[in-house]
């Protein structure tokens, strides 16, 4: 999922983010959804205000904090990654960064580090935003991912447009980059 922004997100009090992620928890239950990933649309931030949005959601919700983002086990074991850092190209260089030279770097590697804790790209991204601009905190995730739209503000954003958003990929015919005849 990608929503609002790092100036909204540091203006979402403790309150707001239990409630928040309650509501994506409550709103994939039952369709299979092992994780959930949760990045800003867009937006500048300085390590200052990643780690006061990560001390917030931590307040509210307890999970672990590495890095940028904070690990939230929920209910029925679904795992929610909360990830602060609203651009795509500095979570791809601080993904290379982190593997290391000494260890080889390959398409395999930058994705379980990018991608983590998932086991592959995401099949959903719900994008809270215009259709007309593709979030820049997205780079890797969108290569095979199906996108969703929602003209929705974060804190609005409720169970009834989250299923929608589900309800709206489950009737689609995924090619995977085919094309029909």
């Amino acid at each position: 999922m990608c929503a609002g922004t790092v100036d909204e997100w540091l203006a979402t009090s403790s309150e707001q983010w239990r409630t928040q992620i309650d509501a994506l928890v409550r709103s994939v239950g039952g369709v299979g959804v092992r994780w959930l990933s949760i990045y800003p649309y867009s937006g500048e931030s300085s390590a200052a205000t990643r780690t006061a949005i990560c001390n917030s959601i931590i307040a509210a919700y307890g999970g672990q904090r590495s890095g940028d983002r904070v690990s939230v086990v929920a209910e029925a074991g679904l795992i929610v990654v909360i990830d602060t850092c609203a651009d795509g190209q500095e979570r791809f260089v601080n993904a290379v960064a982190k593997i290391g030279q000494s260890h080889g770097i390959d398409e395999a590697k930058l994705a379980a580090t990018i991608l983590s804790p998932a086991s592959g790209e995401p099949d959903l991204v719900l994008v809270l935003g215009s259709p007309t601009r593709v979030p820049e905190s997205l780079m890797w995730e969108l290569a095979y991912s199906e996108l969703v739209f929602l003209n929705v503000p974060w804190l609005k954003c409720d169970v009834e447009h989250i299923q929608m958003a589900i309800g709206d990929f489950q009737r689609r015919d995924r090619r995977f980059g085919g094309v029909d005849s």
